[in-house]
């Protein structure tokens, strides 16, 4: 029994070494990173996606898991389930609860308080990136140990993946995809341990955590591992205790039960991917990559720089006797083969636009081939190792002399060479080879330095530039929290229209108007796009933002002040002075504010609405349903049939419009007596350039001026009719600068303003407040009101009310919102949100632990008896 015991101390003890010299190594390559924060203040986050999404994101999830609470929130964007929905970046993954639980601890110990909290998880970044470096090392040594590789080679194998490029690449831009690079080696070492051990257990835990964490990053090892497990039953190794039926069937179990014990997080995200809407234009996948530096897998390369020695292993056919060098020699000429055309991006993308995520494989199979390579060394000679090296020498050298890029890791490359040269020739060839691995060690750590200065230095921000981009200060921090104060109750929103792509009300959370997600609630891109054509500020995918200062829409979701840097407030706002930022913010505060909730009695059908200013009026009246109990009369009437149009600048050929000078357009005459009862005009119209296609264009009617990008675009949504809303003139000019459009208006509508004022009159003695707690939102309807309560939130399957103890339905009105009947004498509504299946996912995932404890309890069972018999 002590021997036992000391047997497992041992392995325990010889698992946490590895991690500390894995940490070591971590910290080793991230001491440049630390040193350039401290010197400089550059971070380690990507100046786009980094600071729009990733360290928002992150922000937001904190707070909302810290205080436990639910998984719908009035604060993710519009509204919505954010669980749901960030399980494509954080929601699920274990190492970003790592992060957070390390965060929340750190913040305890040094006392900080709420607005140090982005500082803070800016230096989380660090140390989750050194955290997660460290498990990718500690993941691929185990993996290399399991196939028999000597420690020294194995460590090898783990600093040249873990300090690869793309780890680096992922960790700062979209770092929940770096996640991955630690569960392909425990899924190849699951595989090799079902194989050679008959035991199950590495890669059913394996499967589980891909599952749970990121249903997308399950989808890229689904391929890569299900690939190397075929290779593996299809060629089994001489080492294998089990093959072909037996391996397959074992492999199959292990695969259900990982996805049973996975399952919450997988399921989690397949139904965000299957709400979601990414319509983008369609767009033509070259056969072959362009060529160009950034595809340069070898010197200068965009995503990866593969470490040199791993091609001229490829080309050491020798080698190909042994097993393994065999097996991921065949892979990396596949993924090789692969990375020359589009398609392959595209096959790994779900077969939709090319992207290079999947080169983590390549890192994977170069770095494993490297560490076999010099495993097998002493079996070669000179020539072959000479012979190998001649390609990529060449390669290398000649993108050094045509690339402008200059790197210093090429120095690497003849000594390298020299001492393979000595190694063959010497007599010291241990120290020699342990010179060797030094050398490549070396090599792989300049060739990141190099990577951050070559190809990636303009893509990290500093310090500053969360305050000279406005998306993040203290001191706007504490005057945004001040009107939260003054607000209502919990369902009053502050719009930030800009920056326009950034996540900043999660910065200072606050209930905002925007959200940039890959993945949201589709019906909110249908309001926008269709229901009520709100132009938005970018034309751009997995993004809604603002309400276009459309006075009526602001009333009806609650937007009590709009905060911006120019003086271009909604049309009604009224200019607010008590806000004190150190940016120069003009404030703007609405004085038609409708109570958070209210309940309407006339209910308008969807199909009697044909225009999206009678959309609003019918909101403001009423709801919007499927099928009303009032018609709808009071119709918007188009006062386009008696405009005149005349063209500058170009020339219209029905609904061509040709630009010729640098800015031209039409310009719209409208009668007077037409036009002036109207506050605000609606210009319902389509435009959309032709050409040219590589270059961004704006849509500028009257004052109000909107950007739209090239349409060469990868992210770019199809385009729809829109409306335009500006102040009531009779003189309307739409210019675009010089190209070719497609371009014809529908219909003018003029709005008074007239319904809002009156709505706002009408519901205001309702006071009825919405207020949330962690577990539930909650309205007091004071017994007073029957009729439809509408909630200005998008609606989810799985939010469940409940009316003094009683159970009552919620439906969705108003396109996206929330409904709910209330009566007379109804006082307390409460509402509650669970994903839906959450329950049913738990008890799956425990009946898969169950079943892992059961099947790998009879595999020991007949290994002992097999070893008594």
């Amino acid at each position: 029994m002590r021997g036992k015991f000391n047997f497992l101390n041992n392995k325990f003890l010889s698992f946490f070494i590895m991690l500390c010299i894995g940490l070591i190594a971590s910290f080793i390559y991230y001491v440049p990173d630390i040193y350039r924060y401290f010197k400089t203040g550059e971070l380690y986050i990507g100046i786009g996606d980094g600071l729009k999404q990733m360290l928002p994101f992150q922000l937001y999830l904190y707070n909302h898991m810290k205080s436990f609470q639910m998984f719908y929130d009035v604060s993710f964007g519009l509204g919505g389930d954010y669980f749901t929905n960030l399980t494509y970046y954080y929601a699920t993954s274990p190492v970003s609860h790592l992060t957070f639980l390390l965060l929340a601890l750190y913040r305890v110990l040094f006392n900080h308080e709420t607005y140090q909290l982005v500082n803070d998880m800016i230096h989380m970044q660090y140390a989750t990136a050194i955290i997660k470096c460290a498990l990718v090392f500690t993941a691929i040594y185990y993996m290399m140990r399991e196939i028999r590789i000597k420690p020294m080679y194995a460590m090898l194998t783990a600093i040249l993946y873990s300090w690869s490029t793309i780890f680096y690449y992922f960790s700062y831009t979209w770092s929940f995809y770096s996640d991955v690079m630690i569960y392909l080696p425990l899924s190849i070492l699951g595989v090799e341990q079902l194989l050679r051990r008959k035991s199950i257990v590495v890669l059913v835990i394996s499967i589980g955590l891909t599952m749970f964490s990121n249903f997308y990053l399950a989808y890229y090892e689904t391929i890569i591992v299900g690939t190397y497990f075929l290779f593996r039953i299809i060629r089994p190794s001489k080492r294998d205790v089990i093959i072909k039926g037996q391996a397959l069937l074992l492999g199959i179990l292990s695969a259900v039960t990982g996805a049973m014990i996975g399952n919450i997080g997988f399921i989690r995200g397949v139904q965000s991917y299957l709400q979601n809407d990414r319509s983008i234009e369609s767009m033509n996948i070259p056969l072959l990559i362009e060529f160009s530096k950034d595809e340069n897998l070898f010197y200068g390369g965009f995503h990866l720089i593969i470490i040199f020695l791993a091609m001229v292993a490829l080309l050491c056919f020798p080698l190909y006797k042994h097993y393994y060098f065999k097996l991921f020699s065949i892979l990396t000429w596949i993924l090789l083969l692969g990375s020359l055309t589009p398609y392959f991006g595209s096959m790994f993308n779900g077969f939709s636009m090319p992207q290079m995520r999947w080169v983590y494989a390549l890192a994977f199979s170069t770095s494993v081939l490297t560490g076999l390579f010099m495993h097998y060394l002493s079996e070669l000679k000179l020539k072959h190792v000479l012979y190998a090296s001649i390609p990529i020498t060449l390669i290398i050298f000649i993108s050094f002399i045509l690339q402008e890029n200059k790197q210093l890791w090429i120095i690497y490359v003849p000594i390298t060479i020299i001492l393979f040269i000595l190694y063959f020739k010497r007599t010291h060839k241990q120290r020699i080879k342990l010179l060797i691995i030094s050398t490549l060690i070396l090599c792989q750590w300049t060739v990141v330095q190099n990577y951050h200065y070559d190809s990636q230095l303009t893509y990290f921000p500093d310090k500053d530039e969360l305050l000279q981009k406005d998306i993040y200060d203290i001191k706007t921090h504490k005057a945004l929290d001040l009107l939260k104060k003054d607000a209502h109750d919990d369902l009053r929103r502050i719009e930030l229209p800009y920056p326009t792509s950034h996540n900043v009300p999660m910065y200072y959370d606050i209930n905002g108007t925007m959200l940039y997600s890959s993945i949201f609630n589709k019906d909110i891109l249908k309001f926008y796009e269709k229901d009520l054509q709100i132009i938005m500020p970018k034309l751009k995918n997995s993004y809604y933002s603002g309400l276009s200062k459309r006075n009526n829409l602001m009333s009806l979701m609650n937007v009590d002040y709009y905060i911006s840097q120019y003086n271009d407030g909604p049309a009604l706002f009224n200019h607010y002075s008590k806000f004190n930022s150190s940016a120069n913010y003009t404030v703007y505060k609405n004085p038609y504010q409708l109570p958070s909730v209210r309940v309407v009695n006339h209910l308008y059908a969807e199909d009697d609405l044909n225009n999206a200013l009678d959309r609003e009026h019918a909101m403001l009246k009423g709801a919007i349903v499927k099928k009303g109990n009032t018609a709808y009369s009071d119709h918007a009437i188009d006062i386009y049939q008696h405009a005149s149009m005349s063209v500058f600048g170009g020339n219209l050929k029905d609904d061509t419009l040709n630009i010729v000078n640098k800015v031209g357009g039409v310009e719209l005459t409208i009668p007077e007596d037409k036009v002036k009862q109207y506050k605000e005009l609606y210009i319902e119209m389509y435009a959309d350039i032709i050409s040219p296609v590589d270059e961004d264009f704006y849509i500028k009617v009257n004052d109000y001026k909107i950007e739209r990008p090239e349409k060469k675009y990868r992210y770019r949504r199809k385009p729809q009719p829109f409306i335009m809303n500006v102040k009531a003139d009779n003189k309307i000019k739409i210019s675009f600068p010089k190209g070719t459009y497609q371009f014809y208006i529908k219909h003018i509508y003029g709005e008074d303003y007239s319904v809002l004022t009156e709505a706002a009159g009408q519901y205001k003695h309702q006071d009825l407040r919405f207020h949330k707690y962690n577990n539930k939102f909650a309205v007091n309807l004071k017994g007073r009101q029957q009729g439809m309560l509408v909630i200005p939130m998008p609606y989810e399957k799985g939010l469940r009310a409940v009316i003094d103890g009683k159970h009552v339905d919620v439906q969705k009105v108003n396109y996206m919102m929330t409904g709910i009947k209330v009566n007379k004498g109804d006082e307390l509504l409460e509402i509650r949100y669970a994903p839906p299946y959450m329950r049913t996912g738990l008890v799956i995932m425990f009946v898969g632990i169950i079943v892992l404890g059961i099947i790998q309890s009879l595999l020991l069972f007949q290994k002992r008896n097999k070893k008594k018999n």
